[in-house]
């Protein structure tokens, strides 16, 4: 009879994290975190939980850590961490050359009875120059807009701005951060001759963690 109580500890143990009373004090989430571009597990990322608590009939107005870890090579993760009085949870990815992903988790998700099962995706960046340059013969009538046609919220720091360029002697260059592996295209259209305007669309693949270049010369 003992042995058999024993391999049923085990068994739980496996299965849950915990088989005893422990388990009203504690939960557990786990998950895959994957590419959003390509869905490929990302391996060596770390995950973690934050809570806002309250304690003492206070409410902390911060976040903070709960647990932390790191995915395995399958982009798997485990966290176990202390019941607390939490009214909310996060959990973070971060890794370099990533874009930082936050995510708000429902309180009522979490559960004594069952880990929580959360996949998480993250999405990696990428840098993109552009290069806008007059050629000779040059004039100060020359005038030059361009724009890119795709925005991506929080994921970029570029921008669907037209930027306008006026004279001779243009040379100018300008960065900026976004998803990874996509192709962004863009406009421009030389106003140089108001009557005879020439509007070109084109695009540039943006490969993950290098840098592209849109070359605008006229």
């Amino acid at each position: 009879m003992l042995l058999r109580f024993q391999i049923l500890v085990v068994l739980c143990i496996l299965a849950f994290g915990c088989c005893t009373e422990d388990c009203a004090s504690t939960y557990i989430i786990h998950g895959m975190v994957s590419s959003a571009s390509d869905g490929s597990p990302c391996s060596g990322f770390e995950v973690e939980i934050e809570e806002q608590v309250v304690e003492g009939g206070v409410l902390n107005g911060f976040y903070e850590t709960a647990a932390t870890t790191t995915t395995d090579a399958s982009g798997y993760y485990h966290i176990e961490f202390a019941r607390k009085h939490a009214i909310s949870y996060r959990i973070n990815v971060i890794k370099d050359g990533w874009f930082p992903t936050t995510e708000e988790i429902d309180t009522e998700l979490f559960s004594t009875d069952a880990p929580l099962e959360y996949d998480i995706t993250t999405t990696p960046r990428a840098n993109l120059n552009h290069f806008v340059f007059n050629t000779p013969p040059s004039s100060d009538a020359d005038k030059m807009r361009v724009r890119l046609l795709r925005t991506f919220e929080e994921y970029s720091t570029c921008d669907a701005e037209w930027r306008v360029f006026f004279g001779a002697d243009i040379d100018t260059t300008w960065s900026c951060i976004l998803p990874g592996d996509i192709w962004m295209p863009y406009l421009t259209i030389d106003q140089t001759d108001p009557e005879a305007e020439i509007t070109t669309i084109d695009s540039v693949y943006c490969p993950a963690f290098e840098t592209a270049t849109i070359n605008v010369v006229y």
